[in-house]
């Protein structure tokens, strides 16, 4: 078929149209995705890169802006002093890697971080099991936020103990006080007044689903009751 002169410039129109929408939608999703120094600031201390986990990634992350290779946010720098000494060094990331080794339990550290301390009875952990899944709440770090509020960083682990997969899951935390949700990852997170309900994908038969969440609350939190529901 022979185009016509209006037909191809029909063509080009069209082409130029697309065109225009791809560039618009990239702007959007750019601008939707682009990090801030906002979006670090509910981070827990030791979470450099903001993915919800401490681990040998932010120790590197460390020495590679302390040797100037890469930019932090205010709120990331914030976040990868461990050691709260005003410096982000090495030393930071030592104990980071300290961490994720169960040398030391909690991160910010202060003093000699308590090396080889046994977890003492302060840290914060309840579990529930039912015919269909055992459930394991605890608080793996906490810090002050300076405005009177604690944050606490929860690890929620719902193991499968049917014979078939773990659909339609819902767990739900009864705090003592009231929570705030901060921020949460691999789950679908609902926070009010003192419960959390937390929601995921379908686990197979003898595995695991683990997932995180991040809450303010007042200080010296602590958990009434949880239980998982299928």
């Amino acid at each position: 078929m022979k185009l016509t002169k209006k037909n191809k410039k029909f063509i080009i129109i069209g082409l130029v149209a697309v065109a225009v929408i791809c560039a618009v939608v990239a702007i959007i999703i750019s601008q939707a995705t682009k990090l801030t120094n906002e979006s670090y600031a509910n981070c827990a201390v030791g979470d450099i890169n903001g993915d919800g986990f401490i681990n040998t990634e932010d120790a590197l992350i460390i020495e590679k802006f302390s040797k100037s290779d890469i930019e932090l946010f205010e709120t990331q720098q914030k976040n990868a002093d461990v050691n709260l000494d005003g410096k982000i060094d090495r030393t930071d990331a030592e104990w980071i890697l300290k961490y994720t080794t169960g040398l030391i339990r909690k991160l910010p550290v202060t003093g000699d971080g308590d090396v080889n301390a046994p977890i003492s009875n302060n840290d914060k952990l309840i579990r529930h099991k039912s015919a269909d899944a055992e459930t394991t709440v605890k608080v793996v770090n906490s810090w002050s936020n300076g405005d009177g509020t604690y944050s606490y960083q929860l690890n929620i682990s719902v193991r499968n103990l049917k014979d078939s997969r773990l659909k339609g899951w819902k767990t739900t935390i009864v705090a003592d006080d009231m929570l705030e949700k901060s921020k949460s990852w691999d789950c679908e997170c609902v926070v009010k007044d003192k419960t959390i309900v937390i929601e995921g994908e379908a686990i197979p038969t003898e595995t695991v689903g683990v997932c995180g969440v991040i809450v303010k609350s007042a200080e010296d939190l602590a958990f009434e009751s949880v239980t998982t529901e299928s």
